[in-house]
């Protein structure tokens, strides 16, 4: 996605995964929706963390080099999957081992 960024090599664990309610009821109403999230998740574990703030990029890479902290990716949705929704946020806890799936309007 864009640019190529160089980041150091870092890795985590996903831990459990938490789906909002709003990406629940999506899943039953666009199943290509399983998909592309299985898509972003690998993005994700892969460092590219999507549409992010530099400072976000920033405190996503310090947080995996030590091990703690929360790593934040934003991904658009395309338009024919799911309307009306735009973008998936993905939240990994580092020390509650859990990455939350949510879309960008619900709160996490």
């Amino acid at each position: 996605m864009g640019r190529s960024r160089h980041l150091p090599d870092f890795s985590f664990d996903l831990g459990t995964l938490v789906l909002s309610p709003g990406l629940i009821a999506a899943l039953t109403e666009a199943p290509q929706m399983r998909d592309y999230i299985d898509r972003v998740l690998q993005w994700h574990l892969a460092g590219d963390f999507g549409v992010i703030a530099r400072h976000t990029r920033c405190d996503n890479v310090v947080a995996g080099l030590l091990g703690a902290g929360r790593l934040t990716s934003r991904f658009v949705v395309p338009g024919h999957y799911c309307p009306p929704h735009t973008g998936i946020i993905i939240c990994t806890h580092l020390e509650l081992q859990t990455t939350t799936i949510r879309f960008a309007g619900e709160s996490e």
